[in-house]
């Protein structure tokens, strides 16, 4: 059997900082990775250029910045080399920089729109490779996403109102615009999955199964995000050739790591699915690039990273792990250990109650701008479509008096949850390691990470009903909410040395945009 693919994936701008990129070095030798991915959309295009453009000056700069940015990725890779790591990078393709359309004209249609069916696009993503591969020849591979509503050039958003094209051989085309250069250079080659849809992404997964294993396959653990309890990738089932597993750390959907987020036993679980499937490897997501220089590595969700590599080849107790963890990074045993990682595991409860019955209510992580945006959020998988329009059936189950008992009680427990673990991990603040110990103070916001998405289910449970009576319960969940936005509001002010990221996940603004949504509310 070869060695596993065992990657550490950091994706926001931190990738261009050695300052945040260079200690993981020792993360990966010591925790068990062989792989480093820097994961930026336009990644390509950033430590790439093709030829110089009419306007010297802009060239001339911009080409200044490709080769200092080149020159870094090379470096890395030289540093990685020492320790028997390799670098890839993880982009989303099509993607073009402007500069570009001077050498490239037929990149934009007659309409002066990018039409992605044209076939200078493979064209072009071929010989960015190849620049590349001049620029950072130690390079391990590349990652690509195709067909992503979140690249440059969106294939489905271009397709979206205009006539079918035929997909299969748009894959085949671009695929081999990437493999090609990358194969002759004895490069590795990953197409990712992040397909909005099911067809595309049978399309994409069907176009792999024909390079017949010279390429291989990424794929989330849950369909299109990290989202918790959601039941494993169906795209797994899909895949005939190499496999990867990626797996999330910081807790894009799990709090950002303001709260704990310890995924140790959904890992042990999710680990099935890899040896099921015979996956050869697996990715692990550090930072998310809505949030600038934030890394798992940071707050108590390092533990994630710690666990991954040390449940590849065999089960792992969560609790054990966490116990390595503890006792490798903070010299901690014993029985103070062993309580731990009981908090820690039981802390995963709270993130996870924000969801409804399983469905995705928050946005990443955030309560949402009105209880209409929730609902929807929940119809759509948390895949946003603002769009539509808000249509309830007064009939759906999950509007039933048995499940709004259900779901309450759900909250309230949540809530009680969250306070008894806070109050706990106070207790032993004081024993704990000083890093440990700030680490720990996560804790202290689970109460009100709970109580928000509780008074908001609850609120958007009543107003999506409409009863009367539903109605008339709304004025008190709007006084609680603005309470609690007031509460949050105090509680950041006093520690003004918080991280940004901080008030961006406890925004009262943002409880107030909600509570305004409510029925009988206002702005």
């Amino acid at each position: 059997m070869s060695k596993p693919f065992i990657a550490l994936e950091i994706h926001d701008a931190s990738l261009w900082d050695p300052a945040r990129v260079l200690p993981l070095e020792r993360t990966i030798k010591d925790w068990g990775y062989n792989a480093l991915v820097l994961h930026q959309n336009d990644l390509l295009d950033c430590c790439t250029q093709l030829g110089l453009t009419a306007n010297y000056g802009v060239a001339d700069l911009r080409l200044k910045k490709v080769r200092n940015n080149a020159a870094w990725l090379d470096r890395l890779t030289r540093r990685l080399s020492r320790i028997g790591a390799e670098l890839y990078l993880e982009i989303k393709e099509p993607s073009f920089h402007d500069y570009a359309v001077e050498l490239y004209p037929d990149l934009l249609g007659p309409d002066g729109q990018t039409d992605p069916r044209q076939p200078v696009w493979a064209t072009f993503c071929r010989a960015k490779v190849a620049d590349l591969l001049e620029r950072v020849p130690n390079i391990g591979g590349l990652i690509v996403t195709l067909a992503s509503p979140e690249s440059r050039v969106s294939l489905p958003d271009f397709l979206a109102d205009r006539d079918e094209i035929d997909t299969g051989a748009w894959f085949d085309r671009m695929i081999a615009a990437f493999h090609e250069p990358l194969a002759a250079a004895g490069k590795t080659l990953y197409i990712r999955d992040f397909s909005y849809t099911a067809d595309m992404q049978s399309d994409v997964l069907t176009a792999v199964a024909r390079c017949k294993g010279a390429v291989g396959a990424s794929v989330k653990i849950t369909a299109h995000d990290y989202f918790p309890e959601f039941p494993e990738n169906p795209a797994a089932r899909q895949v005939d050739g190499p496999l990867i597993f990626e797996f999330e750390a910081l807790g894009e959907h799990m709090g950002w790591g303001v709260i704990p987020n310890c995924r140790v036993a959904e890992f042990r679980d999710r680990m099935d699915g890899y040896r099921r499937y015979g996956a050869n490897g697996v990715l692990m997501r550090t930072s998310w690039e809505a949030i600038t220089g934030v890394n798992a590595m940071d707050s108590l969700s390092a533990v994630n990273v710690y666990a991954l590599p040390k449940m590849i080849l065999r089960d792992g107790d969560p609790a054990e792990v966490i116990c390595g963890w503890l006792d490798e990074t903070h010299g901690l045993t014993g029985d103070l250990a062993g309580t731990v990682a009981d908090l820690l595991l039981r802390s995963w409860h709270i993130p996870a109650a924000a969801y409804w019955n399983g469905r995705v209510f928050p946005r990443h992580s955030c309560l949402p701008s009105t209880w209409q945006e929730g609902w929807l959020s929940m119809e759509t998988s948390g895949m946003g479509r603002r769009d539509r329009d808000l249509s309830i059936d007064p009939e759906d189950p999950s509007l039933s008096e048995t499940a709004r008992v259900r779901l309450f009680d759900e909250k309230a427990a949540a809530v009680a949850l969250a306070r008894s673990l806070a109050k706990d991990a106070e207790g032993i603040l004081r024993q704990l390691p000083e890093k440990l110990a700030t680490q720990f103070a996560a804790f202290s916001w689970l109460p009100a990470f709970a109580r928000q998405f509780e008074l908001a289910t609850k609120a958007t449970f009543y107003a999506a009903r409409g009863h009367a009576s539903d109605l008339a319960q709304l004025a008190a969940l709007r006084s609680d909410l603005l309470d609690l936005a007031e509460h949050l509001e105090t509680k950041l002010a006093a520690a003004p040395d918080l991280p940004h990221h901080h008030g961006v996940l406890f925004d009262p603004m943002q409880i107030r945009r909600f509570t305004a949504s409510l029925p009988g509310g206002s702005a």
